[in-house]
């Protein structure tokens, strides 16, 4: 019995390890050894010398990667974690090229690094203080009024490139104050500015932030006026100004802190209607004169109506009906008339057409003050009278 047992040792040994080979060959044919790409492998900056900073990405920024290994180790990577580093020690200010590695997992070779080394350029820190130029920025709610603001500490210290440091002039700490309807003050986020107002990028602060403060104070209450619209320019020969809107026709003008309202209108900006022969409409700022906070809206829409007219200036204004043993006179004695309509009956108008009259009748000797009438032929009853300036006159009766 024991020999038998020691005959068959060798012959499960040979099992066993044929067994090891088959399975080895079985492996190798599911799971062989194959190369496997990978693009835009980003490229990490390490170890920046004391002193020096990186001024732009390195160039290129992504690498192309090539990795040997079992295709299962390879299913279980996560191209996301493979990270391509560049150690910077030893650099100097300048631009230079610095080589690639690729730490890799065990069980996988890199292949090949492609590029093997990028650009990257080191400038040396350099540092300056700066003043801070506080700013509010959106408008407070209506009713109220922001002070100047200021910044504490009023200086900061500016820090990076030294190509970056040289531009700054001011730094800008911009707070929002479009909420604000009481005194306020918090820390702002700071912005490099170079002479011309442009950011300059690229630098830090210390402190990293500065701390910005305005008074926010309640307007007196507002005041409505008329608007008065403005214009400017005349429409072209043989057109007239038939009327004239506004919308809204009164604004809300509120006085600044300790002011008052002391006028009933505010005039726009000018209208142009130079040259029109159609109405004009246009949207137009309210004046704000001074004195004013604020005037709501800000802005009104303007419509001119502008068509076939014809004016009349310097008309004499007759009296009719005038008591038995009084005496008439108006102030002032001539008026405008500014008369609408087809343009056939518009051309054949003229100012004898045009009776210009006030009514004294049942009047009592004394001042009166009276409408203008105005009276046209039964020929050009199509024509309207658009008006009469001034439409009323002062009408005195003596004896």
């Amino acid at each position: 019995m024991g020999r038998q047992l020691s005959k068959d040792v060798p012959l499960q040994v040979l099992s066993v390890l044929l067994a090891v080979v088959l399975w080895m060959q079985a492996s190798a044919v599911q799971n062989p050894v194959d190369r496997f790409d990978f693009s835009g492998v980003p490229v990490v900056i390490e170890d920046v010398p004391e002193g020096l900073v990186v001024t732009a990405p390195p160039q290129p920024h992504r690498t192309d990667v090539t990795l040997k290994c079992r295709r299962r180790v390879a299913d279980r990577l996560d191209p996301s974690s493979l990270v391509a580093k560049v150690s910077l020690l030893g650099g100097v200010a300048g631009t230079a090229d610095f080589a690639v590695r690729v730490d890799a997992p065990e069980g996988v070779e890199v292949v090949s690094v492609s590029p093997g080394s990028v650009s990257v350029t080191l400038e040396t820190v350099s540092t300056a203080e700066a003043p801070v130029q506080p700013k509010l920025v959106g408008t407070v709610p209506s009713g109220y009024v922001a002070g100047a603001p200021s910044a504490a500490p009023g200086v900061v210290t500016v820090r990076g490139p030294a190509s970056a440091v040289w531009r700054v002039a001011t730094v800008v700490a911009k707070i929002d104050v479009s909420q604000a309807t009481s005194d306020i003050s918090t820390r702002a986020v700071l912005e490099a500015r170079d002479s011309q107002g442009t950011i300059v990028a690229g630098v830090t602060f210390v402190p990293a932030d500065v701390v910005v403060s305005a008074a926010v104070t309640a307007l007196p209450a507002p005041v409505s006026v008329d608007v008065d619209p403005i214009l400017t320019g005349s429409p072209a020969s043989g057109y007239a100004v038939l009327g004239i809107t506004c919308e809204p026709a009164r604004v809300q003008a509120r006085p600044g802190i300790g002011g008052t309202i002391d006028f009933d209108r505010l005039p726009t900006e000018p209208v142009n209607i130079a040259g029109s022969t159609s109405d004009v409409e246009a949207t137009v700022k309210v004046v704000v004169p001074d004195g004013v906070a604020e005037v709501v809206p800000a802005e009104v829409m303007v419509t001119v109506e502008i068509g076939w007219a014809v004016s009349f200036e310097g008309l004499t204004v007759a009296v009719r009906e005038v008591p038995s043993g009084l005496v008439a006179s108006v102030s002032p004695p001539e008026v405008g008339v500014l008369i609408r309509g087809p343009r056939s009956l518009l051309d054949r108008l003229t100012a004898d057409d045009v009776d210009v009259w006030v009514d004294a009748s049942g009047r009592s000797a004394g001042q009166w003050t009276v409408v203008v009438n105005v009276t046209l032929p039964d020929w050009a009853q199509d024509l309207d009278v658009v008006g009469v300036n001034p439409d009323e006159v002062s009408l005195t009766l003596g004896r």
